[in-house]
């Protein structure tokens, strides 16, 4: 007696390629041009962005400091010039900094200018530039009433000129007594108040190179992981529970101890020089540690208790690694996943940062000197005592032009759309991979099992041909399951801001709905998990081998159960593995640049890409696992009779007869 009815047996447990036809096209059709939609809105963002002028900082002409191209502002001066040996911004005044000019210098003032002869002396010996672009310095010589020209609006800055040092790329003046605490506290105000995520895509952009090298780090873990499972089997799973329980307690350690270690560096800082970015690395990395420790204390009570099962999983890795064998080919998929997932991991971030940085350059007219009606006489001057003085050459300084820009929000918002692609399309990719295996697997167990075809080429061409259309439902029904939880889980964080306001009836019922739309998703998931397998075997439409996935698994509960919840237990260890030595790695790294100020940031993105990776390249064995299992039963080698002690497999029904060994 088989799993399914007599129609499905004998119709469909030989593959018919002459039959076979194109899958889900209309769904195919949908996911093209949602693509098209995410390509015009990449056009916008690569136009109108610029991720380095948030890392750099801008001056009032609109040259992004550090850069050696910048493009011109239409007419205006000073625009479009080579910044390259510029790397600093330089506020003229600094008690107002957003009303004053502010250039791009080569380094920040080494010592305070008090008088405008020193900011001659400065430039004539060092060669630095503090005033605005091609002064002349010459007027700042003495009997040439220069002070007039030391203003917020230029040509030179105001005076006191203070002694700073680079933060974040700006200059900040350093905190002695002649620097008032109001002054310092105005720099650090405008540092904190840039927009967090700016300042957190500014953080991942600075470390975009660490980050593609610890997802390849990521991806020779994982690989050496699956080595081991194809080479070992019989150990393996004491090596993986051993080697999360390593990892994991080690990883929880190591983020105590940097929890610690930013708290004690906080405590010795003096209040009014303090970041927000610093307390949120500490505020993050305390609950990092919490979550850490609760998930390692719970992984390892379960390993505790599954520690009498260690032979039985052995015996299953090693049906698995049978497969394996006779298909090589199938090494070869999680790298090429791996390729395209970090080329549009890569692409995805860096038009979310030029969207984080989209905004309209504008213009506005400012004076740098106002003088009267008569041209002699400043109106304003930093003395009293201003002395009449020959103007003429300020009048080609007199009005300037500077940029302004426009915070383009409906370009912003757009990111929103980006975060849909990258749940869709990482889906997508991820669900190809399922879908060639399961095709491999499936043409291996049914047609050519002892024969040396090229399984491989043969599944890719058919998912190509045939089926990209139901790969693309099937992932966007996984994205479609994962907004409502991602929505509800806004809703519960605002209602838990309000407590006292007596929502916490509302907060309980959120967090079940919660839950419920998790488990929802996992199931659908693996279903559309076992989907693939009957599309690959028989050509049906998504819906149709959803269905028949869903009956051969129902009728076969306990095996499927037993199966599945051992061995995808033991690869989630392996994806824990690798995320935590992946993450011990990164956060090693990025703790050590000088020149982050959110750490914790880069430190949890390396760690969902490394597990992201990681579930790439361990979701082989569970797709051979579970489409070896699901082909015995679509053809009725999988009997009724299974006992959970033995897990007995026969394989009557291939073209040669072989008794596989058992799974116990």
């Amino acid at each position: 007696m088989g799993c399914c009815d007599s129609r499905v047996k004998d119709d469909r447990t030989q593959e018919n390629t002459e039959e076979r036809t194109c899958t889900d096209v209309f769904w195919l059709v949908i996911y093209i041009l949602f693509w098209f939609l995410l390509v015009i809105i990449a056009a916008f963002s690569f136009v109108y962005g610029n991720p380095i002028r948030i890392i750099n900082g801008y001056d009032s002409f609109g040259n992004t400091c550090g850069t050696k191209y910048n493009k011109p502002m239409g007419n205006l001066n000073f625009s479009g010039l080579d910044t390259s040996e510029r790397p600093y911004l330089l506020f003229y005044d600094v008690k107002n900094l957003k009303e004053g000019l502010k250039i791009c210098v080569k380094e920040c003032p080494k010592k305070t200018l008090s008088t405008v002869s020193d900011i001659y002396d400065y430039h004539k010996f060092s060669k630095v530039d503090v005033c605005k672009y091609e002064f002349n310095y010459e007027f700042l010589k003495p009997n040439q009433n220069g002070e007039l020209l030391a203003a917020p609006l230029g040509p030179c800055p105001s005076l006191p000129v203070y002694e700073a040092k680079p933060v974040l790329n700006r200059c900040v003046p350093k905190p002695f007594k002649e620097v008032t605490e109001a002054i310092l506290n105005n720099f650090y105000d405008l540092l904190n108040g840039w927009d967090t995520m700016e300042q957190i895509l500014g953080d991942l952009y600075n470390t975009w190179k660490e980050i593609l090298g610890l997802a390849v780090f990521a991806l020779v873990v994982s690989l050496l992981t699956i080595t081991i499972l194809h080479c070992l089997a019989h150990i393996i799973s004491y090596f993986i529970m051993f080697g999360f329980a390593i990892a994991g307690i080690g990883g929880t350690a190591y983020l105590w101890y940097t929890y610690f270690d930013i708290k004690n560096s906080l405590d010795k800082t003096a209040q009014n020089t303090l970041l927000l970015e610093s307390v949120r690395n500490e505020t993050a990395f305390f609950w990092y540690s919490i979550i850490s420790t609760v998930l390692t204390a719970i992984i390892l009570t379960i390993v505790i208790f599954m520690r009498k099962q260690v032979d039985f999983l052995a015996n299953l890795f090693k049906e698995t690694s049978k497969c394996i064998m006779h298909l090589p080919g199938l090494f070869l998929q999680p790298l090429c996943t791996f390729v395209v997932l970090t080329v549009f991991f890569m692409f995805w971030l860096f038009v979310v940062l030029c969207l984080a940085t989209s905004s309209y350059p504008g213009t506005s007219t400012i004076s740098g000197v106002r003088v009267d009606d008569k041209g002699t006489t400043p109106i304003t001057a930093p003395t009293a005592n201003a002395k009449v003085m020959n103007l003429s050459f300020v009048e080609k300084i007199n009005n300037f032009q500077v940029v302004e820009y426009v915070d383009a929000t409906w370009i912003k918002g757009m990111w929103w759309v980006y975060f849909i692609g990258l749940i869709w399309t990482s889906e997508f990719i991820m669900a190809c991979q399922q879908m060639v295996i399961a095709g491999a697997v499936a043409h291996w167990f049914y047609r050519h099992k002892y024969e040396s075809n090229n399984h491989i080429c043969y599944s890719m061409g058919k998912l190509l041909k045939y089926h990209l259309g139901s790969v693309a439902l099937g992932s966007l029904i996984i994205t479609i399951f994962k907004i409502p939880r991602l929505i509800l889980m806004y809703l519960h964080e605002r209602f838990s801001r309000g407590k006292e306001n007596g929502n916490e009836c509302a907060s309980c019922s959120l967090k079940c709905c919660i839950c419920c739309f998790y488990c929802l998703e996992k199931f659908i998931r693996y279903l559309n998990h076992n989907a693939y397998t009957v599309i690959a075997i028989d050509g049906s439409n998504f819906c149709y081998a959803a269905a028949t996935a869903f009956d051969v698994l129902s009728s076969h509960a306990l095996q499927v159960a037993t199966i599945n919840s051992l061995g995808d237990f033991i690869l989630f260890l392996g994806k824990c593995f690798v995320t935590a030595v992946t993450g011990i790695v990164g956060l090693a790294i990025f703790k050590r640049n000088p020149e982050l100020t959110f750490y914790a940031a880069p430190t949890l993105l390396v760690c969902v890409f490394a597990f992201f990776v990681a579930h790439c390249v361990l979701s082989l064995y569970e797709m051979v696992l579970d489409t070896v299992y699901l082909c015995m039963c679509q053809s009725g080698d999988a009997p009724d009779g299974i006992q959970m002690q033995n897990l007995g497999v026969t394989n009557n029904g291939n073209v040669q007869q072989e008794e596989p060994e058992l799974m116990n």
